[in-house]
């Protein structure tokens, strides 16, 4: 860390890991921009002079680059100042393969839902940048965000339960169909489902093992896993209605996502 003066006095400035969730411009020549921190979690600031800078800020600022930023902390409410930045890796796919970068603003705009400024975790930095290295590197999008929800829904507090039936507590059956409950975040085989006399997405046995062993894996290994075409649906169905469960609206960027996935 290091001191840096400023018009109020004497701030501290933190380097640090960091991606581009958000930037826009701010006035006539400085931005607004908010990043996903490796330690610190998100937080927004301006950059001074930033549409005017042939140096410090120069094509490294746009969304969903990978940087490390010199900045303050945010305090009283006030913006952090981004003093510096260098670019780590631009992840120019993200922003110029429709499908990569549909994928990666349901990405975005689901984190920005769930998380707020300064909540610091250490899961959530390496899990994103995971999967824009693997989007950028042309692993299949849905599969990348199929991943990458299954980890984020658990990391930050509501994992769904998928390893046995949430009526009468049977594990999973092979060839057995079972209807996932959004309003609990579990699953109830067709006996128990019937029972309920409710009919929520159904996922298949394979499917429900598939997401199990997501939860599981290193976060390295997980692009081992295979889904089939009928698994890749079901899971991205499921992902879907309990984002807007969560989070009690539309994840607007999700029928971009779909736009471009019917595409491929």
């Amino acid at each position: 860390m290091a001191a840096a003066n400023s018009d109020k006095g004497t701030k501290q400035q933190i380097e640090t890991a960091a991606i581009v969730l958000d930037c826009r411009d701010h006035g006539e020549s400085d931005k607004i921009i908010t990043f996903f921190c490796e330690k610190l979690g998100r937080i927004t600031g301006i950059a001074k002079g930033a549409k005017r800078s042939k140096k410090r800020f120069v094509n490294k600022l746009e969304i969903f680059s990978s940087l490390r930023i010199t900045h303050t902390l945010p305090q009283n409410g006030r913006l952090a100042f981004i003093a510096e930045a260098d670019l780590l890796d631009g992840f120019l796919t993200l922003r110029t393969d429709f499908s990569c970068y549909t994928t990666a603003s349901v990405m975005q705009e689901i984190i920005l839902l769930a998380t707020k400024d300064m909540e610091g975790d250490d899961e959530l930095y390496p899990l994103l940048l995971w999967a824009f290295h693997n989007l950028e590197n042309q692993h299949p999008p849905v599969s990348v965000l199929i991943f990458f929800l299954i980890r984020f829904y658990a990391i930050i507090g509501y994992c769904p339960s998928l390893a046995s039936c949430h009526g009468c507590g049977k594990k999973l059956i092979e060839n057995e169909s079972y209807s996932f409950h959004p309003q609990n975040g579990s699953i109830h085989c067709t006996r128990c489902n019937r029972e309920q006399k409710s009919t929520r997405i159904q996922l298949s046995c394979g499917t429900l093992r598939s997401l199990d062993m997501a939860l599981k894996q290193p976060i390295e290994r997980l692009q081992r896993l295979q889904f089939t075409e009928q698994s890749r649906q079901e899971a991205l169905s499921f992902l879907h209605l309990y984002g807007r469960q969560l989070f009690q609206r539309e994840i607007i960027s999700w029928a971009f996502m779909d736009a471009a996935t019917n595409q491929t």
